[in-house]
């Protein structure tokens, strides 16, 4: 029976564009690691960097865009708290004047014309 050839399994580090995924990653990434990590294979000339670049462009873009759409999203949220906020604040003055028409108005005693 011959003895089966020992295979010795190297670690592959990945490609920056896969450590640019991996960084990317919305919840557990580091926007900031993956865009340096993008540029710096877009600023790369040598022809494995260039043949990455459109997926480098593409990831790059997407990153940007969901930094927008996170920035558009909180400046809406605040926009919605400060409307709810004057909403609220205005419904206590509506409420304010339904109370004052619903009392009656005081009887104020008729003074005496001074001669």
């Amino acid at each position: 029976m011959p003895i089966p050839p020992v295979v010795i399994v190297q670690p592959v580090e990945p490609s920056p564009l896969q450590q640019a995924m991996q960084a990317a990653h919305p919840r557990t990434g580091n926007v900031a690691r993956a865009k340096a990590l993008l540029e710096t294979l877009l600023a790369a000339t040598d022809d494995a960097s260039r043949a990455q670049h459109p997926y480098a462009r593409t990831l790059l873009d997407q990153i940007n865009e969901r930094q927008r759409l996170v920035q558009l999203a909180e400046r809406t949220n605040q926009q919605l708290k400060d409307s709810q906020l004057r909403t609220d604040e205005l419904q206590r003055k509506i409420d304010a004047l339904a109370d004052i028409e619903r009392t009656p108005p005081s009887r104020t005693p008729k003074r005496a014309l001074a001669r």
